[in-house]
């Protein structure tokens, strides 16, 4: 049988930053991480989306995850798919990293100015997990703030 998976979609846009969203979110699946079904077998990936859909290649090894950025939404294509999805035990160090990590990537604080989107990509960002998965299947989880603004599904 397949092993089980977990791809987590999470929006990172202005507001779930702001709102505390990203951090609780980021929090909650680390202390789940133990609990996932399958052992040894589990696969985990992550993506997140604001105006643009942003992969996490996740190497085993790897002390820290590297964000790979597609900001055509037309186009949308899937980089290194070969570290998108991994062994949950493998990379255990680099998903703790992002995980760590996520729930301040993406805000702004006056010593680290970031543009912030105000936008939403949904529909983009789950044909791309969706692309991703489709292999191997397993579990979708999507954390959302906002109504989707651009691409397919978007509510003007």
């Amino acid at each position: 049988p397949q092993p089980p998976a977990y791809f987590f979609v999470l929006d990172v846009s202005a507001q779930a930053a702001q709102s505390g969203m990203l951090s609780a979110v980021s929090t909650a699946v680390k202390e789940c991480l133990d609990d996932l079904p399958g052992g040894e077998r589990t696969q985990i990936g992550f993506l997140t989306f604001d105006a643009s859909v942003h992969y996490y290649s996740l190497k085993a090894g790897s002390a820290n995850p590297q964000m790979l950025v597609v900001s055509d939404l037309k186009d949308l294509f899937v980089p290194a798919p070969e570290d998108l999805l991994v062994n949950l035990v493998e990379s255990r160090e680099c998903i703790d990293a992002f995980l760590d990590t996520l729930g301040t990537m993406f805000t702004t604080t006056d010593e680290t100015p970031l543009f912030q989107s105000h936008d939403s990509c949904l529909g983009p960002a789950l044909k791309a997990a969706y692309t991703i998965t489709k292999q191997i299947g397993g579990k979708m989880l999507v954390f959302q703030s906002i109504l989707p603004t651009l691409g397919d599904g978007s509510i003007p």
